[in-house]
């Protein structure tokens, strides 16, 4: 029995057992294929081995990895580092050696099944634009700290960082078994941004998450049988990081000022003044006092009043309170509910906001009365004077 035979005979009757979660699907002298993780089909991978023939003394094994879960860059990168291990081994039995090397990296490195989505993050990143003008003079000094990303192998997760000025939001994706058949769950939130924004971050991107997966209400029966779920980790950690990086630099849409302060410290806590920091469903930031100001002032519409922001917002709630399908685009429910065109330069979304449901009506009655209520004031005072 030459030497390739005798590996081959020794594989065939080791490999399951020294290789755990392995399964041998061919095993000869011309080719040997094995999967690994046959069990999980979100992390299984082919590995096909062929002896070159001068083998093992001079060429090591040949490896050729195959599979649906992991990225071609992924399957690229593990077989340089198999052919770099299986050189140093010349003269030995390569086969186990290096299919043990492929199973203990995977083993090893869990976060793989999303390299692409990670390495994508990164990029966005690193090519932030950051436009001095935009920046206070307190800013400046702070605009050079990136977000960051972190990886957490032993746990399975990735912390993300977020940056925007002096605001920070940091937030864990723990990415399950069976991604990206179930979302990443989202966790250990912490940020110094006003309540109302965390609130807003915490519940849009488990939201973003859970609709990658999870396909909408209705459906008919042949787009429910093509629903396949799609992958959540880059989704769900992009909307936070694009989010927290615009906040700081938002301008109410009323009095034209940063809604945001500088300094985190400076952040209006109490709700009923006027410096709290409120968003509408069109998505722009209002201050509360301006907020309140515009819609307790005529002109009354009789549809009620449209955002006077002077552009429409990347990350608006209008498509879910105007009733429009889940996943269409923010321009395109505002074009619905504005005959504006989309290159306008206005939002032009209904004001809408849980804390704010006056009718017309009621506002100009309210209006009426507060007119009154000055006249009267201002009479007393000529009488007195």
């Amino acid at each position: 029995m030459d030497f390739i035979e005798q590996e081959v005979s020794d594989f065939r009757s080791g490999c399951e057992k020294k290789v755990p979660h392995s399964r041998i699907v061919i095993c000869s002298s011309s080719l040997i294929r094995v999967d690994i993780y046959p069990e999980r089909p979100n992390r299984l991978m082919t590995v096909c081995l062929r002896f070159p023939e001068d083998y093992p003394e001079i060429t090591p094994i040949l490896v050729e990895l195959k599979s649906r879960a992991y990225s071609e860059r992924l399957l690229t990168e593990l077989t340089r580092l198999i052919d770099d291990h299986a050189r140093e081994h010349l003269g030995e039995p390569q086969a186990l050696l290096v299919l043990s090397f492929a199973q203990q990296y995977l083993t090893d490195n869990p976060l793989c099944v999303c390299l692409d989505e990670i390495k994508q993050l990164r990029v966005d990143i690193k090519t932030r634009v950051v436009c001095p003008e935009q920046l206070t003079a307190g800013e400046e000094a702070s605009a050079h700290v990136e977000s960051q990303l972190k990886l957490r192998q032993k746990n399975n997760s990735v912390e993300l960082i977020a940056r925007g000025g002096r605001y920070t939001y940091r937030v864990t994706a723990v990415v399950p078994d069976i991604y990206p058949a179930q979302c990443v769950e989202l966790k250990g939130q912490e940020s110094n941004l006003p309540a109302v924004l965390v609130r807003y971050l915490n519940g849009q991107s488990r939201e973003i998450a859970r609709q990658c997966v999870e396909p909408p209400v209705r459906l008919s029966k042949d787009e429910l049988a093509n629903f396949r779920p799609a992958k959540s980790l880059y989704r769900s950690l992009k909307f936070c990081l694009e989010a927290t990086r615009d906040f700081h630099v938002e301008r109410c849409p009323i009095c034209d000022n940063t809604v945001l302060p500088n300094n985190p410290t400076d952040v209006e806590l109490e709700e009923n003044a006027d410096g709290y920091i409120e968003r509408v469903y069109c998505g722009h930031l209002f201050h509360q006092g301006c907020l309140k100001q515009y819609l307790a002032e005529p002109p009354f519409p009789r549809g009620g009043k449209l955002c006077p922001a002077r552009r429409r917002h990347p990350r608006s709630d209008a498509q879910t309170y105007m009733g429009s399908r889940a996943g269409s685009s923010v321009q395109g429910v505002a074009a619905s509910a504005s005959s504006k065109p989309l290159d306008n330069a206005v939002c032009g979304i209904k004001l809408a906001h849980d804390r704010w449901v006056v009718s017309v009506k009621t506002a100009e009655a309210r209006w009426a009365q507060k007119q009154a209520r000055q006249r009267e004031l201002e009479e007393v005072v000529d009488f007195l004077q």
